[in-house]
């Protein structure tokens, strides 16, 4: 026992690991890539960028685009900032910390047809008509999956703040809510980055949800970039499904590396 050494068991986990990530994860991007660039699945002839423009030109695309990055911005930003209203609560109700956290973290583990009927008993979702309702019914329930699980993780950040810290600043004037916005949240900044990590995950599956609400067709209004790459997967347009999917990986990474950047520099100031 004595000769254990847990940052090497650590490093071996590790390696050990890389081959079922690479079998799991780096496999199927590459084959992604690949079909990306092919002129179809029944034809592996190089194509260039021809599948890339032909997606850009598409205007069911374009709908789907600008309806993912409005709608799942407001959905996001709805979600982030009831987990940091939420966290504070329970970070001062610690008694109730234990059955709040389930709480919070209980509708992840719901399975989506079971909310679903739930929802469609508050909310008209089968006519295209009411596309209000219908958006709201999407975002409450984005709202009600993610944002006690971001609460969850940023309280747990808060509760490793020094206690002296926050006395310093009620010292110099600051009050709860200034100490919270101007102190703790800077602190956490990369709990939050996490969280905004999760919560991007979370929106590029909201198809499921929307597909169990409004079915193939839920309007111009509610048509997100996965309902393009459904109906171009019943086509047989592998190429054109392929082309979306790098798309949406290079738009996540690159938000990712940006968020990291801006984090490093921030802590670089600080």
């Amino acid at each position: 026992m004595r000769n254990f050494r847990p940052q090497r068991s650590v490093r071996v986990a590790g390696i050990v690991s890389m081959p079922g990530f690479a079998l799991c994860y780096l496999l199927p991007l590459g084959m992604t890539l690949w079909y990306a660039f092919m002129e179809s699945a029944f034809d592996p002839h190089f194509a260039g960028l021809k599948n890339f423009s032909e997606v850009a030109g598409n205007k069911w695309f374009r709908l789907g685009s600008e309806n993912l990055l409005l709608l799942g911005g407001c959905m996001m930003f709805a979600s982030m900032l009831a987990a940091m209203l939420l966290a504070p609560l329970l970070l001062r109700h610690q008694r109730l910390t234990g059955i709040g956290a389930a709480v919070l973290i209980l509708p992840l583990l719901i399975p989506s047809v079971s909310v679903v009927t739930v929802w469609k008993m508050f909310f008209d979702t089968h006519s295209i008509l009411k596309p209000t309702a219908s958006r709201l019914a999407l975002m409450t329930l984005f709202l009600w999956k993610t944002a006690g699980a971001c609460a969850v993780l940023l309280y747990t950040d808060l509760r490793q703040i020094p206690r002296e810290i926050l006395d310093a600043a009620a010292l110099d004037g600051a009050g709860e809510f200034r100490r919270y916005v101007s102190v703790q949240l800077p602190l956490i900044s990369k709990t939050m980055v996490l969280c905004a990590i999760l919560l991007l995950m979370f929106l590029l599956r909201i198809y499921k949800e929307s597909w169990l609400l409004f079915g193939d067709a839920p309007g111009k209004k509610l048509y997100l970039l996965q309902h393009f790459m459904s109906q171009q997967f019943r086509l047989m347009r592998f190429q054109n499904v392929a082309a979306v999917a790098a798309i949406l990986t290079t738009a996540a990474l690159s938000l990712y590396a940006v968020s990291l950047l801006a984090l490093h520099k921030r802590r670089s100031v600080l």
